[in-house]
């Protein structure tokens, strides 16, 4: 089953970066705002669906860039809840 994520970066230009890498593994990603609660400086981050976000954060290792925060998106409350995962 695939869970839905959202990754925080400190730069749109940095999600957007990290939105190319991950699309290159073949994982549909997307960059859109952020809710407000949840980030402190940029206000985008990347929406990614995946089964093993793992696989997803390998291919930071070695890279300038590096995640902020990991939130695992929850709706089984019927409200969305985010999750802020470590990694």
């Amino acid at each position: 089953m695939k869970n839905e994520y959202l990754l925080t970066f400190s730069s749109f230009y940095k999600a957007k970066y990290a939105q190319e890498k991950i699309t290159e593994l073949g994982i549909r990603s997307t960059v859109k705002r952020a809710p407000s609660e949840i980030v402190t400086s940029c206000g985008y981050a990347v929406y990614v669906k995946t089964e093993d976000i793992s696989q997803v954060l390998r291919i930071f290792d070695g890279e300038i860039l590096t995640v902020k925060s990991i939130f695992l998106i929850d709706y089984s409350t019927g409200t969305t809840q985010y999750r802020r995962l470590s990694f």
